[in-house]
């Protein structure tokens, strides 16, 4: 400490056993400023230390008890006087005694007689050259604190010279031993990862040739096998001549920062339940595989998947297991894709950067050279082979099916965008045409996908331009032979488009989720056209909807029902809500519940298309139903097919037990009547009966203008 430079006067310690000498030393440093405290001997000297903050300490050599060479060697042992300046005082010709002086510790001596001038002027140089060396080692602890918190440590290498030396923490990094820094040079490349060699050696080249200083990663693997990554930065030193003698170089261990990045990396392009690459890295994928193709003039081939019915799973079985499923997907492409030789070409631990998850159940995988496009359809067989196995998750058996799009570059597109939208386009077409299929992409197929979006653009449009129409269809009694009812049938007819077949535009309605505005706007015109009838004294006669999947499953429904009989006036005994037989398989439960309720409105509840899905007839039997329509795939040649005729027998026989009316769809001849009459089948709608009719012709017919033909 400097007590030119502080307010508080260093306190010094002055220890000797003569009394005269004591106060006649101690007397000259508190004239000179300091502040002193006295002892007697070495033990009275430590006791003091130990207690008090001191900044000196002058010890004569001869007392007793304890000596100053004793005194000066614990007095370093202990932490408080490790650093301390030891002025020793000694006989003016003693120079054994200043010799052991300084072997124990001593960081100065002067002799006595004692000149108290020159004792100032050398306690002050002992305090300012402390106080500088106290920090120099605060400067050398936060630094070595810097280094250890950074992970950084350094090198320096002079050539010719055959090794290096190394700081203590390029030797922990390494698992070296710290107190043998000089190590043969060949000991660090040997711990350089095998395949970052050649770029440290041409880095070090590059430094020799005096090129521009650059850092560079790399990794290294300690004693214990792991590997790191490093970062380095050299500095050259020249010689006189101007040419490199002396490398200086900083090793920093940033393996937590590159895991770190990695894992950002990660999030940012790695599909978190499969482990697979993200659209935006399959993406980038794809560009470099593309760039490699147009270079190399070969073929590319991408492949979209889509899981058929994934849906399904999710709803009935849960999320959990439509999880598994992905997991399990995305590992059977992994196998398929590496036990295809034709795929790629590079190692194996990059061959999952061809296959990726694009989100939900759509999966791509890229085939970078192929020779052929029956390679693709080679590696699609595959996969679907693979695909199609059983799999238990969670203790289900699960099956699955993949519809599969192929597009070729470069016939197919020759960027990244277009040939993704057209695999895409291409595994649409798989799964129009059935499902579990692969599909080449055609041009035809951006035609129909042209004309689809325009479809749907004037769809979204038809309600508010008035372009939708209901047309209805009678229904007979066979008893009474009189029209009991008319199911309502919606018609489009586009402005841009033409007539537009409901075979069209009601598939293309559920996807989008039209269906749900569509429908209600149905049941709205339907009830008003009713109750217009019932006011214009015709009837009450039953009238029937069709309530898509999409809509019923809606939370308001029941309420809206209620709601649009309220704003009509109609009767709610009069309307008959139509559902198909596969919603009762999604979820009886719920299906059951919401069919409750609206019968408790009044409203009629008929099983359409009966005998297409797999109804658990014991359920079926506890719904508050009120028919059953036979679906008119049996009704068809139902005198000719046995099979036909079975089917429609089975559900009139088995409606008749449970107290419901058949009503059998798509009659067309009199064979058909007459078989259905014998089977006591109660209703009837079909061609052979009426074609659907526009509001104002079926109002003739059901005023009796109209005859049956």
């Amino acid at each position: 400490m400097n007590a030119d430079t502080v307010s508080a006067p260093a306190r010094i310690l002055v220890v000797d056993d003569d009394l005269a000498t004591r106060i006649l030393v101690s007397e000259a440093l508190e004239q000179a400023g300091f502040r002193i405290e006295q002892a007697e001997n070495g033990r009275q000297a430590l006791a003091i230390c130990a207690q008090t903050g001191l900044d000196l300490v002058t010890l004569d050599v001869v007392m007793p008890e304890l000596d100053g060479f004793a005194t000066c060697a614990e007095l370093r042992r202990q932490p408080e006087g490790a650093q301390m300046p030891i002025l020793m005082m000694t006989g003016l010709d003693d120079y054994e005694s200043i010799n052991q002086a300084f072997k124990v510790g001593a960081t100065d001596f002067i002799t006595k007689p004692i000149n108290f001038i020159l004792l100032e002027y050398r306690v002050r140089y002992l305090l300012r050259a402390s106080a500088a060396m106290t920090r120099l080692h605060e400067s050398e602890r936060r630094l070595t604190t810097a280094q250890r918190i950074a992970r950084l440590g350094y090198w320096d290498w002079h050539q010719g010279q055959d090794f290096l030396y190394l700081s203590r923490e390029v030797c922990e990094m390494l698992g070296l031993d710290p107190q043998a820094p000089e190590v043969p040079f060949r000991i660090i490349i040997d711990h350089v990862y095998e395949k970052d060699k050649n770029i440290l050696n041409r880095w070090l080249k590059e430094v020799w040739r005096g090129e521009e200083s650059r850092a560079i990663s790399h990794r290294l693997v300690d004693a214990s096998g792991n590997v790191r990554y490093v970062q380095q930065q050299v500095e050259i030193a020249l010689d006189a001549s101007g040419n490199p003698s002396h490398l200086y170089g900083t090793l920093q261990d940033i393996t937590e920062l590159r895991r770190a990045e990695e894992r950002i990396w990660q999030l940012a392009f790695t599909d978190s339940l499969t482990r697979l690459p993200n659209r935006e890295l399959f993406k980038d994928r794809l560009d470099t595989a593309l760039k490699l193709a147009r270079r190399r003039r070969c073929q590319l081939a991408l492949l979209f998947l889509d899981l058929d019915n994934f849906k399904r799973i999710n709803d009935t079985l849960g999320h959990g297991v439509g999880d598994l499923l992905l997991q399990a997907t995305a590992e059977r492409l992994r196998l398929s894709v590496r036990a295809n030789d034709s795929v790629s070409r590079s190692e194996a631990e990059g061959q999952d950067e061809s296959i990726a998850r694009l989100g939900g159940d759509e999966f791509t995988v890229l085939l970078p050279e192929i020779q052929r496009c029956a390679d693709a359809a080679i590696v699609a067989e595959r996969i679907q082979a693979s695909l199609s196995q059983p799999l238990t998750l969670a203790g289900h058996e699960v099956f699955i099916t993949p519809s599969i799009g192929i597009a070729v570059f470069p016939q197919d597109g020759v960027d990244s965008e277009t040939l993704i939208k057209n695999a895409d386009m291409a595994m649409y077409f798989a799964k129009q045409q059935g499902r579990n299929l692969y599909r080449f992409y055609d041009t035809t197929l951006n035609e129909a996908a042209h004309k689809r979006l325009i479809m749907e653009n004037q769809l979204r449009k038809a309600i508010e331009r008035n372009e939708l129409a209901l047309c209805y269809q009678p229904q007979l009694d066979l008893l009474s032979g009189r029209i009991c009812g008319v199911e309502a049938l919606i018609r489009w007819t586009s402005d841009l488009l033409g007539v537009v077949s409901p075979l069209e535009f009601i598939p293309l309605a559920e996807e989008t989720g039209l269906v749900i505005s569509i429908g209600e706007w149905v049941l709205c015109t339907a009830c008003r056209q009713a109750k217009a009838w019932q006011i214009a004294g015709v009837g009450p006669i039953r009238i029937a909807v069709n309530i898509s999947a999409l809509q019923f499953v809606q939370p308001y429904f029941v309420e809206r029902v209620a709601q649009i009989l309220k704003e009509t006036g109609l009767e709610p005994a009069v309307l008959e809500l139509e559902i198909t037989e596969s919603l009762l398989m999604k979820d009886p439960d719920g299906v059951s519940r919401t069919l409750r309720t609206l019968k408790s409105l009044g409203v009629q509840l008929t099983i359409g298309d009966f005998g297409t899905g797999y109804s658990n007839l014991s359920h079926l039997k506890e719904l508050p139903l009120d028919r059953l329509k036979i679906n008119r795939v049996f009704v068809g040649e139902i005198n000719l097919e046995p099979s036909n005729a079975a089917i429609a027998t089975a559900v009139i026989a088995m409606a008749e037990s449970m107290g419901l009316r058949v009503i059998a769809d798509g009659v067309e001849n009199e064979a058909q009547l007459h078989f259905l009459k014998t089977k006591r089948c109660n209703e009837i709608q079909g061609y052979y009966l009426s074609w659907p009719l526009p509001a104002a012709e079926i109002t003739k017919m059901l005023y009796g203008v109209l005859t049956p033909q």
